[in-house]
């Protein structure tokens, strides 16, 4: 029984802060070029899967090993939806994607997307550096925040009964809509922050 799917993307990644980060029970999918973060990480992908035409030509001999799924080049789906397409038969309610920002915009927007087609899937995404969470209709979160500078709130729909606390800014049951940027550039001032809605989708982004 696997408790989250850990999706290894292409792009650049902050090892260091990835200690004692992955548990017993994740079930990891590499994402084509994302195969290469493995080593580092000193992890091993249950699955490969992609169409393979960001992946070092070294690699595909070096993680052989690995089980694979091939997908043409022309095709509808982002590599990382055919990898996400995974948790309906793994039964799991979280997912981690590790890498995939600062590459392309068109790429990077789709995965900011992806939650709106898997809504009641808890998404973190991170490279090392930045780190996003998903907020999913009816939820609270606990975030440790205390090595970041900014803490946002991105909404995708209207957010409704929004409360975040431990920031410079707190907000008590407001109303966030897309496109406004006043829930942007808050400060943390505590180690955890604490976040609450009651409706819509969107991000709490931490940066530096």
């Amino acid at each position: 029984m696997f408790s989250r799917l850990v999706l290894l993307l292409p792009g650049s990644v902050n090892y260091a802060k990835f200690d004692h980060f992955f548990q017993e029970n994740d079930y990891i999918i590499a994402v084509d070029g994302g195969i290469e973060h493995s080593l580092p990480l000193n992890i091993e992908p249950n699955l490969w899967v992609g169409d393979f035409d960001s992946c070092k030509l070294e690699s595909k001999t070096q993680f052989a090993h690995v089980p694979t799924e091939v997908f043409p080049t022309d095709k509808d789906l982002l590599d990382t939806e055919i990898a996400l397409s995974k948790t309906k038969d793994l039964n799991v309610h979280e997912c981690v994607m590790i890498g995939g920002m600062g590459g392309r915009l068109d790429h990077q927007l789709s995965l900011f997307m992806l939650l709106t087609n898997h809504p009641k899937l808890q998404f973190m995404h991170t490279d090392g550096e930045t780190e996003l969470y998903s907020l999913n209709n009816t939820i609270e979160r606990t975030i440790k925040a205390d090595s970041f500078k900014h803490v946002s709130i991105i909404p995708i729909t209207t957010l409704e009964d929004v409360s975040i606390s431990n920031v410079k800014w707190p907000l008590h049951n407001v109303i966030l809509k897309p496109g406004k940027g006043f829930s942007i550039s808050n400060e943390p001032t505590e180690k955890f922050i604490h976040y609450s809605q009651s409706k819509g989708l969107g991000w709490l982004v931490l940066t530096n």
